[in-house]
């Protein structure tokens, strides 16, 4: 298989560690910010900003700490998020959310101790042998690809998975990327699959979702991670 030249998109971290970070608590000026910046569909991105303005003195320009912050692997910044919230605003997270079943709305009040924090340890380079024989390299997705993701918008769940093979894939048989997502989407259904698997067994997951139950009709489900509830006290 051949390769299209691309536009590079390497891990400013390849081959070294990844930085921890240690946020200071919020101020106004973040209280601000993600109030006005709440209604935003990028979730991801709104992540990614108000933890690296966390990351540098109040009010001052945070772009370099916002690479930092986008070369993270998800699960990292994750992390770090829920450091900044219990330094914030303390370990209880209070916020509403619909019931899927009934549609009544349910009050939350979510602990944050009871997530369990996974090793957020994970390899630099994943290697994958084909089928079809030669090995794939890929790197594994970062925070940064979660908000270039988002921004595509993208309809379809294979459209996603065919633009994130083309952000990760390093080299593919005695190909060397970057590749396109043309010839991403060229690839056989087996190999798509193995590539795939082979990211979700190295990531580490960890689920900012909260499980809860409604009071109405005692449905449980999982409420999705609302950024403003997170970041702003009520």
């Amino acid at each position: 298989m051949t390769s299209e030249r691309v536009e590079s998109r390497e891990n400013p971290f390849r081959g070294r560690e990844r930085p921890r970070l240690v946020p200071r608590a919020m101020t106004g000026h973040e209280e601000e910010w993600v109030e006005r910046r709440g209604a935003e569909a990028n979730t991801a991105r709104l992540c990614n900003e108000v933890l690296a303005r966390c990351l540098a003195p109040p009010g001052a320009d945070c772009s370099q700490e916002l690479e930092r912050v986008r070369a993270l692997l998800v699960a990292q910044r994750d992390e770090a998020l829920l450091q900044l919230r219990r330094l914030s605003l303390g370990d209880t997270v209070q916020t509403q959310a619909r019931c899927p079943a009934c549609r009544a709305v349910v009050e939350v009040d979510f602990p944050l101790s009871r997530i369990p924090l996974p090793s957020t340890a994970a390899p630099a380079r994943v290697e994958v042998a084909l089928e079809e024989g030669g090995r794939a390299v890929m790197r594994l997705p970062t925070a940064g690809d979660q908000e270039a993701l988002l921004d595509a918008a993208l309809k379809t769940e294979a459209e996603r998975r065919t633009w994130l093979l083309s952000r990760v894939l390093l080299r593919l048989g005695d190909s060397e990327g970057p590749f396109s997502e043309e010839s991403t989407r060229g690839l056989s259904t087996p190999t798509r699959a193995a590539l795939e698997r082979a990211l979700e067994e190295a990531l580490p997951d960890l689920d900012l979702s909260m499980s809860t139950g409604c009071p109405e009709c005692g449905h449980a489900f999982s409420a999705p991670f609302d950024v403003p509830a997170f970041f702003l006290p009520r």
